[in-house]
């Protein structure tokens, strides 16, 4: 008998339409196979294969490698030269292969877009530093009466190249108290803005306030042989406030002795340790300064600290202050550098080096890092509040609080 053209044709389009692709071990769609187990006509492409082998690879590897990276910025930090050069080189590249990665694997491998998305998040979170104030989510607990203040802090590299830019950004803040660092010679739109304020200027430093102040001590450390700050006291409505005008060595001095030269005979490694160690005398230096003269007098320190939160060089001398931003400020707060770098966008700064530390007594209320490149540094500006003992509420109305 005669077949029916048109019969075969729909038992072939049955027989198709049986058909389902299957998935190989590397999450690729493979070749169509029928429900009896038989491969279709078309074959599974070995490039495709390799492509899919590739992609799970360098995925997985890219996530340790990552993991390796985060360590040695947390773990090892500045105890050793290659944590020091990691701690302050630019993290925003990284986004570029975990992307890339991403892509490949969605093309490719798509079991490998769970390991990608681990490598995301952690490029966004602690490789980058990411901070998240889980307190201020939280809500920040109410208090009856407190005394608040305002603080700025930038530092202004000689008012060059536009402080009008960063006056800008501080006259909607209404600070109480300005510390600057690099701030010579005095910039006469300086004066003129602030000319009813209190002020102390040594060196390098500027601290303006409007309550009156004293100055404690000026820091003059053996390290270095230079000046690293300045600190004052506050006669506030509140009650005496210590406040320091911080400017610590940075790090790029010691780093800018490795070539790659330095590097594979051992001695750039070794200078810069060595420099290392000079900055923690520094530092240790400092604080005991600091120490000797606060009392128990509630305690603001800020400025451009040369290091970020994260670093063990940072957390040795100063983790047992509140900072400001870790502890409500949301995003990275970048504020070094703000100028233009070599084969690097203007205003696009990568490293958080300028702080705003508090001691225990103060509750950190906001703060916040500038946008304007008026500096080679963003300016830091926080506000915090200092709450009355129970004892003292009684006298609030004596102090200037309503």
């Amino acid at each position: 008998m005669k077949r029916d053209p048109f019969l075969a044709g729909n038992q072939g389009s049955k027989q198709s339409a049986m058909a389902y692709e299957s998935h190989d071990p590397y999450g690729r769609i493979s070749a169509p196979v029928s429900f009896d187990g038989s491969v279709t006509h078309q074959s599974i492409r070995p490039d495709s294969r390799v492509a899919a082998r590739t992609v799970a690879i360098l995925s997985w590897t890219f996530l340790g490698l990552l993991t390796l990276f985060v360590w040695c910025l947390y773990g090892i930090s500045e105890r050793w030269w290659v944590g020091t050069a990691f701690t302050y080189l630019p993290k925003v590249p990284l986004l570029a292969p975990v992307c890339g990665l991403l892509v490949a694997s969605l093309f490719w491998h798509r079991r490998s877009l769970w390991v990608n998305v681990v490598s995301l998040i952690v490029v966004l979170v602690p490789a980058m530093g990411l901070s998240i104030p889980v307190s201020r989510l939280l809500g920040t607990p109410p208090v009856d009466e407190e005394f608040q203040i305002s603080i700025v802090s930038c530092n202004v590299q000689a008012f060059k190249p536009n402080f009008e830019l960063i006056l800008d950004e501080i006259r909607p803040i209404r600070p109480d108290v300005i510390v600057l660092q690099e701030a010579f010679p005095l910039s006469p739109l300086l004066e003129s803005e602030f000319r009813d304020w209190h002020s102390i200027h040594h060196d390098h430093y500027w601290v303006g306030s409007r309550f009156p102040l004293k100055l404690l001590v000026r820091c003059d450390t053996i390290a270095f042989d230079r000046t690293t700050g300045l600190v004052v006291e506050l006669e506030t409505p509140g009650g005496p406030v210590v406040v320091g005008d911080i400017h610590l060595m940075t790090s790029r001095r010691g780093l800018s002795r490795l070539d790659r030269s330095s590097i594979f005979d051992g001695s750039g490694a070794e200078k810069v340790e060595k420099f290392q160690v000079v900055r923690n005398a520094e530092s240790e230096e400092l604080r005991n300064m600091i120490e000797s003269v606060r009392g128990d007098k509630p305690v603001i320190l800020a400025g451009d600290f040369n290091a970020p939160s994260s670093s063990s060089f940072f957390q040795e001398f100063w983790s047992d202050y509140q900072n400001a931003f870790d502890s409500v400020g949301f995003g990275y707060g970048y504020s070094y550098p703000a100028s233009v770098k070599k084969y690097w966008p203007k205003n696009c700064p990568w490293v958080r080096i300028d702080h705003v530390l508090a001691s225990h007594e103060w509750t950190v209320r906001t703060c916040q890092v500038g946008k304007s490149a008026g500096s080679d540094h963003r300016l830091i500006a926080a506000k915090l509040s200092l709450s009355f003992p129970m004892t003292n509420r009684s006298n609030a109305g004596t102090t200037g609080i309503e």
